[in-house]
């Protein structure tokens, strides 16, 4: 499935609950007061900084100071969802399952050479294994809250669906596609028209034992020069805009089966084959239904948890320190 906008929503409230040790909350300022739970500043400042560090590598003079203006008010606001999820969590006693804490750490830990550099790596941020854990606790709490959410009475109707395809014509008709093999030979930039000449009748001597019946992808697999020789100079499925412009052109009015002419190029001289062309096509309402259904389901999670978020804050004391 797509990367959607609330999956982009919840990896965000993931993201934002940081590492913090408990030794820093001694000497840590509040940012802001949620409610009674406080979000310290290092816990903005742990994602803030090298997002902040990024930005001045892009921007500079007003539009910097605009832009991390904009971007600190985004984390300490989504900071702040984050927080009120938890409190949700905490409210309604959800329980988190101790594999999936697991499961989480383990792909985090597969990244490091050791268990002894995972460990180093966690001390590097002020962190215990325990403390850590209890973060990756926290962390599936608030996936498990914000989906238990905005899962539940999320129904889409075959009217929805229907609609949404007569309005959308665009979006369900297939490029076409063409699956290709080559065979090519290169003609060096610094070579003499003599030579370049000789590569050419080489190309169209390959080109007359095709027409002769032998075996395309064969004569690829022991001339070419190309890439994927060994199987038969087989490019695979492209679209447009994919391959060099000299061959797209001709490449897509080829027929299933047909070999093109000689084509020359500036890297040299290619022929190709079309081992079958697909052409556009209007996606059927039944191919597309699944994908529209589920697009709209994002959609309207999306606007559930938006709202739900807008209420939970209409009822909290939030108070911004910063």
């Amino acid at each position: 499935m797509h990367y959607s906008r609330f999956t982009g929503i919840l990896a965000v409230c993931l993201i934002l609950i940081p590492p913090v040790s408990a030794s820093a909350v001694v000497v840590d300022g509040i940012a802001v007061v949620v409610n009674k739970d406080a979000i310290l500043v290092s816990e903005i400042n742990e994602v803030l900084m090298p997002l902040m560090q990024e930005y001045r590598e892009k921007y500079s003079g007003k539009e910097l100071q605009k832009r991390l203006t904009e971007l600190r008010e985004t984390v300490v606001n989504q900071a702040v969802e984050t927080k009120l999820i938890l409190q949700v969590a905490k409210e309604k006693a959800v329980t988190v399952n101790e594999r999936d804490i697991d499961t989480r750490i383990d792909a985090v830990k597969s990244r490091f050479p050791s268990e002894e550099e995972f460990l180093k790596a966690l001390a590097t941020k002020g962190l215990t294994y325990r403390e850590y854990r209890d973060q990756v606790a926290e962390q599936v709490m608030v996936q498990q809250t914000v989906q238990s959410f905005t899962s539940s009475g999320i129904d889409v109707s075959d009217n929805e669906i229907k609609d949404y395809y007569r309005d959308h014509p665009s979006e369900f008709v297939t490029e076409s596609k063409v699956n290709l093999a080559q065979i090519f030979l290169a003609s060096p930039r610094e070579a003499t028209p003599g030579t370049v000449e000789a590569i050419r009748q080489r190309a169209i001597q390959l080109h007359v034992l095709i027409e002769d019946g032998m075996d395309f992808m064969e004569l690829a697999s022991h001339y070419s020069e190309g890439p994927n020789v060994e199987n038969g100079g087989l490019i695979g499925i492209v679209g447009r805009k994919e391959i060099l412009p000299e061959l797209e052109k001709i490449a897509f009015e080829l027929e299933s089966g047909e070999v093109s002419p000689v084509i020359e190029t500036s890297y040299g001289f290619h022929i190709l084959k079309a081992i079958e062309a697909m052409p556009a096509r209007e996606v059927s309402f039944e191919e597309a239904k699944p994908f529209i259904e589920e697009r709209l389901r994002e959609t309207k999670r999306t606007e559930k948890y938006k709202q739900w978020i807008k209420e939970l804050r209409s009822k909290a004391y939030i108070d911004v320190k910063l």
